[in-house]
């Protein structure tokens, strides 16, 4: 063969060489995660997740990002993890993450759950313990503290929107403009909107709640007002109100809150506020307002 031509067929040879030791095949290290997300209430309590490794990758090591989460596993393959969380005694939800790191030989990769808690169910207030959450429909609180929730005409256990379109906790369109009216000075029990174990608050309750602290503010883009002090803050939405004809008003400005307690014929107290001020009144029982819940004794 031609000397100049093996010289170049060498040269090729090389190159070819280079090339193929620069762009190796990148190996990876294959695992499953399930599930990748784990949600808890206030309480706390335990969950369960797993990590699958393709052989010869290992789990090397479990860890969690906060210390109100802690984690434990098996030690074998499939890894199960058991989370373990504390308690939420504040009313925010808080996040964290618990991060999985593998690894085989050189190799090292590391993968995520997210752990998301709800806020305390309830604060505590001069001995008081106040839903952290407005009532949504009937029986239901809120998602978040912002959550504006329903309104409901007084003595009344039927939610009405937030927002328009006007549509009640029944799917229903017609607003009920009766004065109706109690059959005592209180909310009756039948027709409490709160959970099981909560009821509407009396006018005292209420009074109680506004000797304290208070201040407006805007918690993750809603107004309202905080009342309390240290970690027992509780924030009332500034949900506006539906006029006794369901008309939707101050929306973000103000807050109306039912008290169960009866201001006279066909009237009944609620707290209200604004950006300025908080006072007591009473007003029509056909008006919707929000509703805040106090623990059964």
């Amino acid at each position: 063969m031609n000397p100049t031509l093996l010289k170049l067929t060498a040269f090729l040879l090389i190159l070819a060489g280079v090339a193929s030791s620069c762009n190796p095949e990148e190996p990876e290290i294959k695992y499953t995660l399930s599930p990748t997300s784990l949600n808890f209430d206030a309480t706390g309590g335990e969950a369960e997740f797993t990590v699958s490794v393709e052989s010869p990758a290992t789990v090397e090591n479990v860890e969690s990002l906060s210390t109100w989460c802690q984690v434990s596993t098996n030690g074998i393959s499939p890894v199960a993890v058991t989370v373990t969380l504390a308690p939420n005694t504040i009313n925010e939800v808080r996040n964290t993450s618990v991060v999985v790191n593998m690894k085989s030989g050189a190799l090292q990769a590391t993968a995520t759950v997210e752990i998301t808690q709800e806020g305390a169910e309830w604060v505590l207030i001069d001995g008081i313990k106040w839903a952290t959450r407005n009532v949504d429909m009937p029986g239901k609180f809120a998602a978040t503290p912002q959550d504006a929730g329903m309104f409901y005409q007084w003595n009344r256990k039927v939610g009405w929107s937030n927002t328009d379109p006007l549509v009640n906790s029944d799917g229903g369109t017609t607003w009920n403009n009766s004065e109706g009216g109690p059959t005592d000075n209180t909310w009756e029990k039948a027709n409490d909107p709160c959970p099981a174990g909560w009821r509407v608050p009396t006018w005292q309750e209420l009074r109680t709640l506004t000797a304290n602290s208070s201040e407006w503010t805007t918690i993750n883009g809603v107004n309202g007002r905080t009342f309390g002090s240290d970690n027992d803050v509780l924030f009332l939405p500034a949900a506006g109100y539906r006029y006794f004809n369901s008309t939707l008003d101050h929306v973000g400005m103000r807050g109306f809150y039912w008290s169960s307690s009866s201001g006279g014929f066909l009237a009944a107290h609620f707290l209200y506020f604004n950006n300025t001020s908080f006072n007591f009144y009473y007003y029509s029982l056909r008006f919707g307002f929000s509703v805040r819940c106090v623990a059964e004794q």
